[in-house]
C-alpha cells in the first residue's frame, strides 16, 4: 500500500499491481471511520431516557439535540470543506475531521446542561462534515465507474455497523451505566455515570485519525477517468471555485436535484426510523433499553450491510444485462419497500413481528447505501466532487438529521398529543416520504446510466456543453 510521505498532497500511484488491495484497504479504513461516526450519533439515541431524566428535556428538545445541533454546523461548514477537498489533500482533511469529532464526543461526556451538550454536538457536526465529501472524492480516484458501487457499498456499510454496534454494545453499556450513581472525574467534577460512554467511544476515533494521517497517501486526482467529459484539468486551470461549481450544478440541475432530493428523502425517513424505533419499542411494547439494543443492533449488523452489498450486486447484475440505469432503479424500489416495511413495523402489535419487519426495513434502508454516492460521481467531474458531495450531504442532513426526527417528534407532541403514540407518527411519516423518494429517483434514472462498453455515465461531454450553452 502506498504510505503517506511527509507531504500527503503529492499524488501517490495506486497501480493495478499494488492498487486492488491498497484501494480496498483505504475503503475499509474509511468504512471504519464512517462506522465510528454513526456509532457516536446513535449512542445519543440510546441515551434518550437518562438524558431526558437528568437534563429535563422534552422529545422536541431531544430532537434538536440529536439532529438539529449536528446538522446546523454540518451544513454550514460542509460546503467550505467540500471546496477544500477539491483543492487540498483529502487524506489530511479526513484525518483531521475524524480527530475533531472524536474530541467533541469526549467533550460531550463533561456537558452538564442541554445548552452545553447542544454546543458539543454542533462541533461533532463540524468534524463529520469533512468525512463524506473527502471520501467521495478519494474513492472515485481509487476505483473506476464500474467498481465504485462496491467500493461505496463498503463505505456505506459503516452506517449499519456503527449504528448496530451502538445498539448492541452501547445499549448494554448505557443500561449498565444508567443504574450507577454520579461519578467524580479529576479536574471536571461530578458527571452522570452514563456520560462515561462518550469517553469510551471517542478513543477509537482519535487512534484512527492518527493512523489515517500517517499511513494513507493521496492518489492522483481524476486518475480513473478516461474521457474529456469528466477528466481532471490541469491544476493551474481547474475551475474549482464555488461559482464555477454552481454553474456546473445549474447546467445539470434536473439530475442533481432528483438525486439529492430523492436520496435525501430516503435519508429523512431512515434517520427518523432509527431515531424513534427504540423509543417506540420501549413505550409501545414495553421493552427495556438493553433488549432494544440487542434486537435492533442485530438487525442493523446483519440486515444493513446485507442490504448495502445487495444493492451494489443487484445494480451490477442488471447493468451487465442491459439496464444501464440499474443503480437508480434499485434505489427507487428500495425506497418504496423501506416505506412499506417501516410503516408495517410501526403498526404491528406483536413485538416479535414488529422487530422482524424493522429488520426487513433496515435491509431496504441499506440497499442504496453505496449507490447514492456512486451515482453522484457518475455525473460529476473530478474537480467538483468534493463540493458535489458536500452539497448532497447538506441536503441529506438537513432533511435527514435536521428535519426528519424533529418532524416525527412534532407529530407526536402536537398532533397525536401522547408520547406513547410515536408509532403512529412513524407510520404517517413513512407514507409521506418514501413514495416521493421513489418517484424522484425513478424520473432521473436515465441521467445516471453506465454503459457496459465504457467507463462513463450518462453525462457526456456533449451534454455538458449543451447544458452550459443554455444558461
Amino acid at each position: 500500500m502506498p504510505i503517506s510521505q511527509e507531504n500527503n498532497s503529492s499524488a501517490a500511484q495506486y497501480s493495478p499491481a499494488d492498487g486492488s488491495g491498497s484501494a480496498n484497504l483505504v475503503a475499509f479504513w474509511l468504512m471504519l471511520a464512517y462506522c465510528l461516526s454513526f456509532l457516536d450519533r446513535q449512542l445519543l439515541v440510546l441515551m434518550i431516557e437518562p438524558i431526558q431524566r437528568d437534563l429535563g428535556i422534552s422529545d422536541t428538545m431531544f430532537s434538536l439535540l440529536h439532529g438539529t445541533s449536528f446538522a446546523l454546523f454540518y451544513t454550514i461548514t460542509g460546503i467550505y470543506l467540500g471546496k477544500l477537498v477539491d483543492t487540498k489533500s483529502r487524506v489530511k482533511i479526513i484525518a483531521l475531521s475524524i480527530f475533531l469529532w472524536s474530541l467533541a464526543t469526549a467533550i460531550s461526556g463533561i456537558s452538564r446542561s442541554f445548552f452545553q451538550l447542544f454546543v458539543a454536538r454542533m462541533f461533532v457536526g463540524v468534524g463529520e462534515a469533512g468525512l463524506s465529501p473527502g471520501t467521495y472524492s478519494l474513492l472515485s480516484d481509487l476505483f473506476d465507474a464500474k467498481k465504485r458501487s462496491r467500493a461505496f457499498a463498503i463505505y456505506g456499510a459503516g452506517i449499519y455497523l456503527g449504528t448496530g454496534l451502538a445498539f448492541l454494545l452501547g445499549g448494554k453499556l448505557v443500561g449498565y451505566l444508567s443504574g450507577l450513581p454520579p461519578t467524580d472525574l479529576p479536574f471536571f467534577g461530578e458527571i452522570y455515570s452514563w456520560q462515561i460512554a462518550f469517553f469510551v467511544f471517542a478513543a477509537p476515533g482519535i487512534f484512527l485519525s492518527v493512523l489515517f494521517y500517517f499511513f494513507v497517501a493521496e492518489p492522483a486526482r481524476g486518475g480513473q477517468e478516461k474521457t474529456a467529459a469528466v477528466s481532471a484539468p490541469d491544476n493551474e486551470s481547474a475551475p474549482v471555485t464555488f461559482r464555477e461549481f454552481l454553474r456546473h450544478y445549474r447546467a445539470n440541475l434536473k439530475p442533481y436535484l432528483g438525486h439529492n432530493l430523492g436520496y435525501g428523502l430516503h435519508m429523512m425517513f431512515s434517520y427518523s426510523f432509527l431515531a424513534w424505533t427504540p423509543a417506540m419499542l420501549m413505550r409501545v411494547h414495553g421493552l427495556e433499553i438493553g433488549d432494544v439494543g440487542l434486537y435492533i443492533g442485530l438487525c442493523l449488523l446483519i440486515c444493513g450491510p446485507a442490504g448495502s452489498f445487495s444493492g451494489a450486486a443487484l445494480s451490477n447484475y442488471f447493468r451487465v444485462r442491459g439496464l444501464s440505469d440499474s443503480q437508480l432503479r434499485v434505489s427507487a424500489i428500495g425506497s418504496l419497500l423501506l416505506g412499506i416495511f417501516g410503516a408495517l413495523s410501526a403498526s404491528l402489535d406483536n413485538t416479535q413481528l414488529s422487530i422482524a419487519a424493522a429488520g426487513i426495513a433496515i435491509f431496504f434502508m441499506g440497499l442504496p447505501a453505496g449507490l447514492n454516492a456512486a451515482t453522484l460521481q457518475t455525473i460529476t467531474p473530478p474537480h467538483f466532487r468534493g463540493q458535489a458531495g458536500a452539497s448532497f450531504m447538506l441536503v441529506g442532513n438537513i432533511l435527514g438529521l435536521g428535519l426528519g426526527p424533529l418532524l416525527v417528534a412534532l407529530l407526536t407532541d402536537y398532533v397525536f398529543l401522547d408520547q406513547s403514540l410515536v408509532h403512529h407518527s412513524l407510520q404517517v411519516f413513512a407514507l409521506m416520504t418514501m413514495p416521493l423518494s421513489a418517484i424522484l429517483l425513478w424520473r432521473v434514472r436515465s441521467y445516471f446510466a453506465i454503459e457496459e462498453g465504457g467507463d462513463d455515465g450518462g453525462l457526456t461531454a456533449d451534454k455538458i456543453e449543451d447544458n452550459v450553452a443554455r444558461l
